[in-house]
Order: C-alpha cells, then structure tokens, then sequence
C-alpha cells in the first residue's frame, strides 16, 4: 500500500510526501503521544500541522511552487506567510536558510507577540484544513483506507485568555487523526528506509523540480530538507543558563569555567532537536572521545537521572514556559503534574534509548 502510493498513485502536487514525511517523524520521535485502539494508531495531528508550517516555509518564501497552477499551498495561507515575514521583517531578497532560521525562532518563542501568535493561528488553521481535506482525503478512500481524521472543520480552535500560541496548544487543539496500528509499526520500525534513502524525498524532489524548472534553488531547498531538519545544532541558551558549580552529567567530573561542551543527550543528528532538556553539560573529553554521536543507555540515564532533574529544575525555573512545552511534546505529554512531570521524562527519555539503540541500530553509549 504505501510504495503504491508513493511509487504508482498519480498526483497533482507533492501534498502526499509532505505528509507521508511528517507522518514518519511523529510515528518515531512523538510514540509518548500517540495510543493504539481498535488496531489504529491515534496521532495528534497538530504534530503534523507544525511540521507543514516549517516544510512549506522556505517555498512559500522563495515561491517554489508544489502544483501545476503554480501555487505553493493557496493563496489565502500564502497571504498568512506573507504577514508572518512582514512582522518578521524578513525581507524575500535575503537568504531563504537564514529567513528559516529565525522564522523557526520566531515559531518556537514563548513570549511571542499577539499579532505574531494571531497570524501563526490561522496558518495553523488552514494547514490543517488543506491537510485533512486534500492528501488525508484521497489517501483515505476505500483504496487505501490509509488516513482517518477525526475533525474537518478547525474553525473552533482558538487561544484562550492568557494561554500561548506553541507546540504544546497545536498538540492539544487539533484532535487527532489515525492510521492502521499495521501502517504505524511499519513508520516506526522501517521509516527511515522509506524516508532516509529518499524514497519519498526523491520523488518530492523530482515532482518539484519538474514544476519549478526555470528555478535553480529548488534543487538546494529538497536537498536540505532531506536531511530531515534545517534546524542547526545550538547551546548558547543553554550556556546563559548554566552558572555555578557544573558536574559532568554522564562522569561526574566537576566542569570548571566555561571548559565543558553541552551535549545533546539524543545526539543532534540523530534526532535534531535542541529543546532544552536534551541539552546537558559534560566534560570535553567524554563527549568528544567517548559519547560522540553515541546513544546513552538507559542503565546510564537511570543511574545519573537526580543530577539530570536538577538541571532541567534550573532551566525550568529559568524559562517555565518553553520548558514545560518542550518536555510535555517531546517527552511525557499533557496532564502530566509538574511533580511527576521529571521522574515521567526520565522514563520516557530511557524508552527512546531503548528505540534508538534496539530497534534502529545506533550505537550505545555507556560508563
């Protein structure tokens, strides 16, 4: 079913790998968040809706577009993109990989201004829309039975008084949709042979040059988004942070100074993310000689889990309102009390080493 859809099903835009990609990252990187009933797999699709919102930035931008009348998503969500790079001052002359960046920035800002999380809401309610009404819908008939969402209309969705425009409220805002526990397993097992080998990127890639012959930045626009992020690997928010006595977190070597690396616990490329609870102090040498781009087992992390709590207290405290997001989407999800929030990260964070290291092949990384 799916190399028919990907290999053979006629197509009139590129709307089905987008989502096809987006499915495969949240089946992987989001399982905390997604339960199985009735042999279905119930994923929130706001987890999809954000990851549109980033993979069709940079064509919007550029004006590269993803069908045969020229359009990259329609004009209405084009116009919406066109206010965000207003209000961003991101002018269209200027590099589209540094507009992307503070774009992401921008997106994942908790003190984002009212107009700003406006417009990034009704992008989202758009997105959304074209989402379940286009490649959901046609890889959902009897053909396939692929795609089952459970709302169509997003008009609803608002921001309460005082709550924030982030990961967290798309998560919770935009119900869910599922797919067959079967189609899940295969995401999550055998994604990256579907995605990692271009399958779907090449086809992505062709269909969009063929629509975009006359642009030369197609071509270096797919290219960088089949590396699966544009995101580039950061800790300085989390070195304006760090003060005081530091202990490496995996040795427990006192960190003098500035002279330590922050490591990203789930190495940055392997699951690009910089949310500050997967960015950790530790000694140089350990990093750079040992850990590497290594998994940490969970013995590891079980055994130095108090001193990783008392650094996420510390960034908690520092920035509550990006952590508790980032934590609840990345890690336990929502509902969770904020004194069982730690001990139900840490559990999580062990059950992604344990999906890393057994079921994808990466290499463990132990002391």
């Amino acid at each position: 079913q799916i190399n028919y859809i990907i290999e053979n099903d006629s197509t009139s835009s590129t709307y089905k790998y987008v989502l096809l990609k987006s499915v495969i990252n949240a089946s992987q990187k989001y399982d905390h968040l997604i339960s199985i009933e009735n042999s279905r797999a119930n994923i929130p699709l706001g987890l999809i809706v954000e990851q549109w919102i980033l993979d069709y930035m940079p064509f919007v931008f550029k004006n590269i577009a993803q069908q045969h009348n020229k359009t990259v998503l329609d004009k209405p969500i084009t116009t919406i993109y066109n206010n965000i790079f207003m209000l961003l001052n991101l002018d269209t002359s200027v590099e589209w990989t540094y507009a992307y960046i503070q774009f992401t920035k921008a997106l994942q800002n908790p003190n984002m201004s009212v107009e700003l999380s406006k417009e990034f809401l009704k992008l989202s309610k758009k997105i959304a829309d074209k989402i379940v009404k286009m490649p959901m819908r046609f890889t959902g008939k009897l053909d396939y039975e692929f795609f089952t969402p459970n709302q169509l209309n997003f008009g609803t969705v608002k921001l309460a008084k005082d709550e924030v425009y982030n990961s967290s409220f798309l998560v919770n805002s935009f119900e869910y949709f599922s797919i067959s526990e079967q189609h899940y397993n295969i995401f999550r097992y055998l994604g990256q042979t579907l995605y990692g080998t271009s399958t779907i990127m090449s086809k992505w890639k062709q269909k969009t040059i063929s629509l975009n012959a006359d642009q030369e930045i197609t071509r270096d626009i797919i290219d960088k988004l089949s590396s699966d992020t544009l995101e580039i690997r950061e800790t300085s928010s989390i070195r304006k942070i760090l003060t005081g006595e530091k202990e490496c977190i995996w040795s427990g070597k006192e960190l003098k100074d500035s002279n330590y690396d922050v490591d990203h616990v789930l190495p940055f490329s392997v699951w690009f993310n910089n949310d500050l609870w997967n960015m950790l102090p530790t000694d140089r040498v350990v990093n750079q000689k040992n850990k590497r781009d290594k998994i940490p087992t969970r013995k590891l992390i079980e055994n130095r889990s108090d001193v990783i709590i008392k650094y996420w207290e510390s960034y908690e405290k520092a920035m509550p309102l990006l952590f508790k997001s980032q934590v609840e989407v990345s890690l336990v999800g929502t509902g969770i009390q904020i004194d069982k929030m730690f001990d139900t990260a840490i559990e999580s964070l062990c059950r992604k080493s344990d999906y890393l290291v057994f079921d994808r092949g990466h290499d463990s990384f132990s002391i």
